[in-house]
């Protein structure tokens, strides 16, 4: 994984140039040397704690400049950069719209940093839940009541529909299989137009694991993968729930993760740095992959 946050104490090599409480370009610039310094070829690897603590910089803003610095420093370079920040509850500028957005989704049971998620309903799971997922997909789509349709095409892209599963043997079901996740993100990527380099930096992962899911179309990657992947290609969530859905995952309201993606999502907020930044925050995996 290119960028990664993790929790501890970790020292800052090499000397730093004075910093002053409130400074933000200094402190930026001071991350992109000490990335620079320590990623430097033929390391391509850093690790620090956060700078600026010493100057009087808070926690939240030295690890929002940090993310922000190290997201303008991968844009160029192949890098990993691992950034520790102390232990200790994190605030952030939307941290209170966030919590109440994930209050009103969250069915898994008591949030985190000790604050209470109440659970939803069924009825109100229910109101909130995928339409397709309620069966209104088919009827807004003119299917007739109880049966699935075909799937729906656009962009040259078939979207998965359940088979009829009564009557068709094994060998019938294999070959009815929708294309696979690695064919399906392909075709994605040819109709966005942008290269393949631009698609894995904004997606969070290496050049190494693209290759693996490009050249292997019965790869599977991780969760934290594909949603990093789909989230590189700016999809909605129709379109994320599908591409995930092919291998094997799902977007649900009993995950912090997700709904936390999905509030980036249907905010059209597409910065991947940004989204594990909040991620980080609530203690959630990353986005992204090695």
């Amino acid at each position: 994984m290119p960028l990664k946050l993790l929790r501890g104490e970790r020292g800052v090599k090499g000397p730093l140039p004075p910093l002053e409480a409130g400074d933000e370009p200094g402190l930026t610039e001071a991350y992109l040397r000490l990335f620079a310094r320590e990623a430097g070829w033929p390391r391509r690897a850093v690790e620090t704690g956060l700078l600026g603590l010493d100057a009087g910089f808070t926690l939240e803003c030295s690890l929002r400049v940090a993310v922000r610095a190290a997201s303008i420093y991968l844009r160029s370079h192949e890098a990993d950069i691992t950034i520790w920040a102390p232990e200790g509850r994190l605030e952030t500028a939307f941290s209170v719209e966030l919590a109440q957005y994930i209050a009103r989704r969250y069915t898994g049971g008591p949030g985190l940093f000790d604050q209470s998620f109440s659970r939803t309903s069924a009825a109100e799971a229910m109101n909130t839940a995928p339409r397709e997922a309620r069966g209104e997909g088919e009827a807004s789509a003119g299917a007739a009541p109880g049966k699935r349709g075909a799937g729906a095409a656009r962009d040259g892209i078939r979207y998965a529909a359940a088979p009829l599963l009564k009557g068709l043997a094994l060998d019938d079901l294999i070959r009815e299989t929708d294309a696979g996740f690695s064919e399906t993100l392909l075709r994605l990527i040819d109709r966005s137009g942008r290269k393949d380099a631009e698609v894995y930096k904004a997606a969070n992962i290496d050049r190494k694991l693209f290759s693996k899911i490009r050249s292997n179309p019965a790869y599977r990657p991780s969760k934290a993968t594909a949603l990093a992947l789909a989230f590189a290609l700016r999809l909605d969530l129709e379109e994320t729930r599908d591409l995930i859905g092919r291998a094997g995952y799902s977007l649900t309201h009993a995950s912090v993760m997700d709904i936390i993606v999905e509030y980036y999502i249907e905010n059209k907020n597409y910065d991947i740095f940004a989204l594990n930044e909040t991620l980080f925050r609530y203690d959630q995996p990353l986005l992204g992959g090695a």
